[in-house]
């Protein structure tokens, strides 16, 4: 993983640094990376943290060690890697796991990092939609029946964003028979692969490579 992304995910900055490189230019995602160093350093101060000192000071040291780092690189370096991070640099795609079942959300996720992708993960569909706009996954693995949003609804959102966006819909209970249909149509009109509970790891893994081609 290059240096730059390592530092910037310690930040907790990279997908809204990607984000304000795509919608403002990477100057101003420069200018925002820049800026949040000051600001955590403020809220790690050790001496606002009496109680918590030692947890402050090992967090303080960790924003010190990547200042002194980013010290190091100039606005055009950092400029050059923000604008063209929006695909990771080793080539592995994002995949973004909607999912409101707590443990198979992780357990997805954590699978698909050991396979060397780039995972973010939401709990809903509302959840999915602003994950995307800060993650821009290639890739969306969404339950289908969700509170708040289900998944059909949400990808078919994510479709008006991005037209070449993949999905790979996992199914279980689908609640209601407008469910059902709703999703038989998404994937008969788009060609997404489905995958049935409970599956084992070699089945989900062989859909997102043919997910995303």
């Amino acid at each position: 993983m290059h240096t730059l992304e390592i530092d910037l995910r310690q930040l907790g900055v990279l997908e809204k640094a990607v984000q304000i490189a795509q919608e403002l230019g990477p100057a101003a995602a420069v200018r925002y990376v820049r800026s949040s160093y000051h600001l955590l350093s403020k809220v790690y101060h050790p001496d606002l943290h009496q109680v918590n000192r030692e947890a402050a000071e090992e967090g303080q040291k960790r924003l010190n060690a990547v200042k002194e780092r980013l010290d190091q690189t100039s606005d055009e370096e950092l400029a050059r890697f923000l604008g063209g991070a929006v695909r990771p640099l080793n080539g592995h795609p994002r995949v973004l796991v909607v999912e409101d079942e707590e443990g198979l959300k992780e357990n997805l996720a954590e699978l698909l990092r050991l396979e060397g992708y780039h995972v973010s993960t939401a709990g809903d569909g509302l959840q999915g939609l602003r994950a995307h706009l800060s993650f821009r996954p290639e890739l969306v693995i969404t339950d289908v029946v969700m509170p708040i949003m289900d998944g059909v609804e949400m990808v078919r959102a994510l479709r008006g964003r991005d037209p070449r966006l993949k999905a790979l819909f996992i199914s279980g209970f689908f609640g209601t028979r407008s469910i059902r249909q709703e999703l038989t149509d998404e994937i008969a009109r788009f060609g997404y692969p489905m995958l049935s509970k409970p599956f084992r790891p070699s089945q989900l893994f062989a859909l997102v490579r043919q997910a995303l081609g």
